[in-house]
């Protein structure tokens, strides 16, 4: 082995740099700060490897997103690691790992799904054959109305957080699902049931090959295996590949069903070197598994004592911002960065005056550049709920804008759904001009309704390409639509939810504002709505502020008829917007992993923004939308109620 180092280009490492990179303990876990060059480190280390004899064709590297693969190739080539060498390393998201590993064991490829719609009808056929098992014994925990079809985003999610956690496979296998076995488990029975009913069609019938995989199935599948000891008796072992040297990045993501992966792959190449490093503070995708124990407690117990080194310098920020992320996190944080970040924190009497003091912002660009663009700045939100007006006035004041990690207002369902109950009040349902948007309306009135278009077809897959077909149809002939509502939403409807649709059509159809904003919400009742056709209070909680900030929205017109052809026209330039350099509008988990000179963190209030209570997620929620600015941070919050984050953060 030779004692050679590796000297990178363009750089000059820290002490905390070169003590990670010239390290010689088997097991090395990097305990890291955000902007402290993480992903940079990994590629000196693993260069350093190279420099010693590692042979390249076996380094892995492990991340959770495409992302974080993406970075730590450009890492490798800023350091000045020739490209005939970076060809040669395995750089893969957990997920393609273990979708490439399976392939061997399965011998062929199994179809791969990217996006929830493409799983939504197996998720629909799931609930349908749950709901019309004639041998159920516990039929009536199934309190849903409709065919489900609101409820497939809540139930993709707790399928990911069982794939994730392992739980069902590590705690109950063994056992019968029962009602009380789902509460001890944190989950409703009907999410159970629906779960081993999507798994079935997932799987076809075949344990060895699936009909398909969708994000993060691959891995769940794997990791199954892994703990089936007969799984791999008599063939090689799909994790014995002579690896030196196994790296992962972004490990405080890693879940159960990935560290499974980890633990095995280790097992079965005792000779490699393993580094891992991550920010235990970032941990934001608990819904799914996450859990910084993997990468502290849980490795030394299951894997072995790693040696801990700290990654404490930042080169994204400067002191000011340090000195603030290390009292909400309560970790040592210094800065070596230029910048002089600035914060400002902006007290406000009211929402409106927050919005005002936003637009300021982004129009004179305060703090940054001359060259700066509207991309530079990003505003990152805690709910979706929260850009109802703060999109109004963007689009008001004539500032373009992108949403990530959630939809622009406009196109979410139940904004959808109203912009419908209103359209047919005022019989002005071709006002809306994109078909698209029309039919999204049309399948959002029968979603809320919890209703149905009738048909003979005998699946639930033929169903729904039939009702498909007939939103299509009604779509490019808005004449129709007053049939459609009467004979397929309403006539299908509950009883109770036919009444509030009739009196929320009613109240709209005086087209009167101050009627609509008088009574239109309490006539629609859309949490009762909401809790017919969803399972999860956070998505029903969502429902119900996302109407009451559209309806809100309607104060400023002199009439209903005049408030539609805003939202009309509003969809339109929104569309109009991509491609164009905008203004970033994010969810602080989408926006993980990014930076922008510029970021505000509106509606920093006691009891908003930490929903649920003073969690370690809504901590580290705020502590990654902190560390996503360089050159200025721009807190907003009611003067009268602050968070009591902002005074853990030393800035109260």
């Amino acid at each position: 082995m030779s004692d050679a180092r590796f000297v990178p280009k363009g750089i000059v490492p820290t002490a905390e740099q070169l003590a990670i990179q010239l390290g010689r303990h088997k097991r090395v876990i990097v305990e890291a700060n955000a902007g402290a060059a993480k992903t940079t480190t990994l590629a000196l280390r693993l260069a350093q490897a190279l420099e010693r004899g590692a042979d390249a064709d076996r380094i892995l590297a492990l991340t959770y997103t495409d992302a974080a693969v993406l970075a730590l190739k450009q890492a490798l080539e800023r350091i000045g690691l020739p490209a005939a060498v970076r060809n040669r390393l395995k750089i893969r998201t957990f997920d393609d790992f273990c979708r490439a590993r399976l392939q061997h064991v399965e011998g062929g490829s199994v179809h791969h799904y990217e996006r929830p719609e493409q799983l939504k009808p197996y998720v629909l056929q799931a609930i349908d054959r749950v709901m019309s098992n004639v041998d159920e014994r516990h039929a009536d925990e199934f309190a849903v109305e409709g065919n489900g079809e609101a409820m497939v985003e809540s139930l993709l999610q707790a399928f990911s957080r069982l794939k994730g956690t392992l739980q069902w496979f590590m705690e109950a296998a063994d056992q019968v699902l029962t009602p009380d076995l789902a509460n001890e488990l944190g989950f409703d029975y009907l999410t159970l049931r629906s779960f081993w009913a999507y798994e079935t069609l997932r799987r076809g019938g075949h344990p060895d090959h699936p009909v398909f995989r969708a994000p993060h199935d691959a891995t769940y599948d794997l990791a199954c295996q892994l703990l089936d000891e007969d799984a791999f008796a008599d063939q090689a072992h799909p994790l014995a590949m002579g690896l030196h040297l196994v790296l992962v990045d972004e490990m405080h993501d890693t879940n159960r069903a990935m560290f499974t992966v980890l633990r095995h792959l280790l097992i079965q190449n005792p000779q490699t070197a393993f580094v891992g490093v991550g920010d235990r503070d970032q941990v934001i995708h608990a819904v799914a598994g996450a859990e910084a124990g993997f990468m502290g407690e849980t490795f030394n117990r299951e894997i072995g004592t790693a040696e801990r080194l700290p990654l404490t310098a930042s080169y994204r920020f400067g002191p000011k911002l340090a000195a603030s992320v290390s009292k909400l996190a309560d970790k040592r944080y210094e800065s070596l960065s230029s910048i002089a970040t600035d914060i400002q924190l902006v007290g406000y009497e009211h929402v409106g005056d927050a919005h005002r003091h936003i637009i300021e912002l982004i129009q004179q660009r305060v703090g940054l550049g001359p060259k700066a663009t509207l991309s530079d700045l990003a505003i990152l939100l805690r709910q979706p709920h929260q850009s109802v007006a703060l999109e109004n006035h963007l689009l008001d004041k004539g500032v373009d804008y992108r949403t990530c990690g959630f939809d622009t207002y406009l196109m979410r369902p139940e904004v959808l759904f109203v912009r419908g109950l209103i359209a047919c009040a005022r019989n002005s349902f071709a006002g809306i001009e994109r078909i698209d948007t029309r039919m999204r309306v049309l399948q959002a009135m029968l979603t809320f309704a919890g209703s149905h278009v009738e048909s003979a077809q005998d699946t639930q897959e033929d169903r729904l390409k039939e009702e498909h077909e007939a939103i299509k149809s009604v779509a490019h002939t808005p004449e129709l639509v007053e049939v459609f509502l009467e004979n397929q939403i309403l006539r299908n409807a509950s009883e109770a939810a036919r009444r509030q649709l009739e009196a929320a059509i009613d109240i709209a159809s005086t087209n009167a504002t101050h009627v609509l904003l008088e009574r239109f919400v309490a006539a629609l009742a859309p949490q009762a709505l909401a809790a017919r056709v969803m399972v999860q209070r956070q998505d029903i909680a969502q429902v119900s502020a996302n109407v009451q900030g559209l309806i809100d929205s309607a104060a400023t017109y002199d009439d209903v008829e005049s408030f539609f052809r805003a939202m009309n026209e509003r969809e339109i330039r929104q569309q109009g917007m991509r491609g164009k350099d905008c203004v970033v509008l994010s969810s602080i988990e989408a926006a993980k992993g990014l930076e922008f000179d510029h970021v505000i963190l509106p509606g920093l209030n006691k009891g908003e923004f930490a929903v649920g209570g003073n969690t370690t997620d809504n901590r580290n929620l705020l502590y990654v939308g902190m560390t996503r600015a360089r050159q200025r941070l721009t807190i907003l919050c009611d003067r009268h109620r602050p968070s009591q984050y902002l005074v853990d953060a030393g800035l109260l």
